[in-house]
């Protein structure tokens, strides 16, 4: 059923109209008795959007009530300071591919670059990216970099990480250029994180629209996420089965890419070794206070100095060219860290508890439901849209998708359009993961309802 585009816009502004929506995507909250593991704030503004535009002041409004709601401080600054600090790189993923109406609307991104530069974050600190670069250029972002001073990235051409690589032995695929082994081999099974996630940024905030997929019903940050983030991911859109858990380990793998670089854990080492102090904060992938005890298992069963520990660590991956596992302990927290022959430090994720969980990269995620598409996801189809006028604030990205999904199966049996698949067993995965909660029951959904409107 095809809707056009002046007709969606007049309903939209119908006042029976806007009250039947309005009544229609209020989801349900959850039971007074239910363990809530996650909160999700839906701010909701009448007349954010006129004929499909977004209004910047508007959505401005909304973004900062929301992350204030979220982060439940009354100033801005101190919001933001609940997800990220000011001294980090923040990288803020979109989706360009898809373009101003069925991707992530530049106005909203807008909108979050200058909360943050308000806040006191140095426009420099902020990388705006995507999968490649050409898409972010060829959707106009340049102009927005240039206004703001800020950054464009690819996670394709900023190249791969060869570490923490995430293997499906049984599904190979044809590389394509850019990928990590492309041109040493034709085929493989092993998909590598971008070096822009591992190296360069410390925090990201995910900005996506809930898009409908003929594979798994919809799509929002989870899959966003990890397919723009690794390389060699088109053999999992073919193969369902290995859909599901390979988007909570790629998303996993970039929730902890931390990693020290080999110059700079040569040259902390260096200095390790001339002031012998108790413990390296600048050598710890995991942030501490206080008094940390460092094991290396190989050498001892017993705590050991903390530049001895390092350095015989060191030594032995060189020596047997294989990484060495130090084991780090102290206070609330305890964590495994893997030295590499080429002096790179990373984290042995499987041995993270909650404490040091709760430092992941993924610091924040909005759902752009200005506007919804809901039929033929991957493209640019307004006559499929609907102007919801409504920003969604999370810090679980899971708890997202499992609202945005249920929002398009709502449009999709309102439309009499057929509903064949759903992303429940993804979700369930990236849950077990821990990256967050995929029961709308475990889910605290805070309603904010702006009455500001646009100009006529």
């Amino acid at each position: 059923m095809f809707t056009k585009l002046a007709h969606m816009a007049k309903a939209h502004y119908s006042p029976a109209k806007c009250a039947l929506f309005t009544c229609l995507f209020i989801l349900i909250p959850p039971s007074l008795g239910a363990s809530i593991k996650a909160t999700v704030v839906q701010v909701h503004t009448p007349m954010a959007t006129r004929h499909f535009q977004p209004k910047e002041n508007q959505v401005l409004t909304m973004v900062q009530n929301g992350i204030r709601r979220l982060s439940r401080q009354n100033n801005t600054t101190l919001a933001w300071r609940q997800f990220v600090s000011t001294n980090e790189v923040i990288g803020l993923k979109i989706n360009a591919q898809l373009g101003a109406l069925s991707g992530t609307r530049p106005t909203v991104v807008k909108a979050v670059i200058r909360s943050l530069i308000t806040s006191g974050v140095p426009p420099s600190n902020i990388v705006l990216w995507d999968r490649k670069l050409q898409d972010l250029k060829l959707a106009g972002y340049e102009k927005m970099a240039l206004e703001f001073g800020i950054k464009l990235a690819g996670a394709k051409d900023s190249g791969y990480s060869q570490w923490d690589k995430y293997t499906v032995p049984a599904l190979y695929w044809d590389l394509e250029e850019g990928d990590y082994l492309f041109n040493k081999i034709k085929t493989s099974n092993i998909s590598h994180t971008s070096t822009l996630i591992t190296d360069q940024l410390g925090a990201i905030i995910s900005i996506h629209p809930p898009m409908p997929d003929r594979r798994t019903g919809s799509r929002g940050h989870l899959q966003e996420l990890a397919f723009s983030a690794a390389d060699n991911t088109t053999r999992f859109t073919l193969s369902r089965p290995h859909l599901n858990p390979a988007i909570g380990e790629l998303i996993d793998r970039i929730a902890f890419s931390r990693s020290i670089a080999p110059p700079v854990f040569k040259k902390e080492l260096e200095l390790l070794q001339k002031n012998q102090p108790v413990h390296a904060n600048s050598l710890h992938l995991i942030k501490t206070r206080g008094k940390m005890l460092y094991y290396y298992q190989k050498a001892s069963i017993n705590a050991l100095p903390v530049h001895t520990a390092f350095s015989l660590a060191y030594e032995t991956a060189k020596e047997e060219m294989k990484g060495q596992t130090l084991l780090i302990r102290g206070g609330k927290h305890q964590w495994e860290q893997i030295v590499l022959p080429d002096g790179r430090n990373i984290l042995k994720r499987e041995t993270l508890g909650e404490e040091e969980m709760a430092q992941s990269k993924l610091r924040l995620h909005i759902t752009d439901a200005l506007l919804c598409q809901f039929n033929h996801g991957g493209q640019s189809r307004p006559d499929f849209a609907t102007a919801l006028n409504e920003l969604w604030f999370s810090r679980d990205p899971v708890a997202l998708d499992t609202l945005s999904h249920e929002l398009i199966t709502k449009l999709r049996n309102l439309m009499n359009l057929p509903v064949r698949t759903n992303p429940r067993k993804l979700l369930r995965y990236a849950s077990g993961k821990k990256l967050g909660t995929d029961s709308i029951q475990s889910m605290k959904i805070e309603r904010v309802n702006l009455l500001v409107h646009a100009p006529e």
